[in-house]
């Protein structure tokens, strides 16, 4: 499947996994496709499975029972991501790739190709089955209608969608050395991106932008394959110093400690009171800045709590 050397030893490292993200995903569609033409049946009042103002236009399929591009595609893109990078370092797989004699450079960016490769034949066979299903399972008097703008566009949103959500799980997964934290801040993250798209959808509705819904999903959409390309060459940088002594802690980069500190306590302020009061903002400050404290400086809170007790 690979010829570089590299690639090929990456993905024999990786292959069951993935095939066991690819078989999640595969059933997770099937099964969404099957209830959704299910639910056609039952709801007499709908006739198209695809609304009739969208079918020709420029904007993606994600209506109630057909979405062009499956949510399944973009939670595979985030797995991967968490996969690919935290196996490599809980296991000591990288004191090997490390010892390989290839760069470091070559090992981050072989990484990435292979899951993306993988990826996006993942991408294609998934929505082959999703698309023949509906095809051949639309019960008679419905309509499966689809053309090329609209789904073009709902793969240009999910494939942007899932590079994002892959960023974010990779670059986590790189900076972070404990599975059970690592998820925990994953998934936290990943939740609370509804309240900031939320946040974000507000200011750009309201003046001095006024953008409409298409424009503020397509500005959205940048900024988040922006952010996402960021993290990318951000961990680039940083695998290049990443130093096996410091594998197990919670953060394998103890230099990123106070910077992930202040960028915690303003999102998270930010997330719980915007359009609140002062009273809201101040509360949210103040929770966020002790949870983020004891989160990130738990062991050496440990550390003086043991050596209180040993001296009372």
């Amino acid at each position: 499947m690979f010829r570089n050397k590299m690639d090929q030893l990456i993905w024999q490292r990786h292959r069951r996994m993935l095939f066991a993200i690819a078989i999640l995903t595969l059933l997770g569609v099937v099964m969404v496709s099957l209830v959704a033409l299910n639910n056609i049946v039952d709801d007499r009042e709908t006739h198209n499975l695809v609304s009739a103002t969208l079918i020709n236009q420029w904007r993606p399929y994600n209506g109630g029972y057909f979405a062009a591009y499956s949510m399944w595609l973009i939670l595979a893109a985030w797995l991967s991501g968490l996969e690919m990078m935290h196996l490599d370092l809980s296991d000591n797989f990288n004191q090997f790739l490390f010892s390989s004699g290839f760069s470091r450079r070559h090992i981050y960016w072989s990484k990435i190709k292979v899951a993306f490769a993988v990826l996006l034949l993942l991408n294609v066979v998934a929505t082959g089955i999703e698309y023949l299903i509906y095809w051949v399972g639309t019960p008679h008097g419905y309509t499966w209608t689809i053309a090329w703008p609209g789904v073009l566009t709902s793969w240009l949103v999910g494939i942007i969608m899932s590079i994002g959500m892959f960023a974010i799980s990779w670059f986590a997964a790189e900076i972070i050395g404990q599975s059970g934290p690592l998820v925990v801040t994953i998934a936290g993250f990943t939740v609370s991106l509804s309240g900031l798209a939320g946040i974000g959808g507000t200011i750009l509705h309201g003046s001095p932008f006024s953008l409409s819904n298409d424009q503020v999903m397509w500005v959205g959409l940048i900024a988040w394959l922006v952010f996402a390309l960021a993290l990318f060459f951000w961990g680039a940088a940083l695998y290049q110093h990443l130093s096996l002594e410091h594998n197990g802690e919670y953060l394998l980069f103890p230099h990123l400690r106070v910077p992930v500190y202040i960028v915690f306590v303003i999102y998270v302020t930010l997330l719980f009171s915007w359009a609140s009061d002062g009273l809201s903002m101040v509360v949210a400050f103040v929770l966020s800045a002790l949870f983020g404290y004891g989160w990130l400086w738990r062991p050496r809170l440990g550390e003086k709590w043991h050596q209180w007790r040993e001296r009372n």
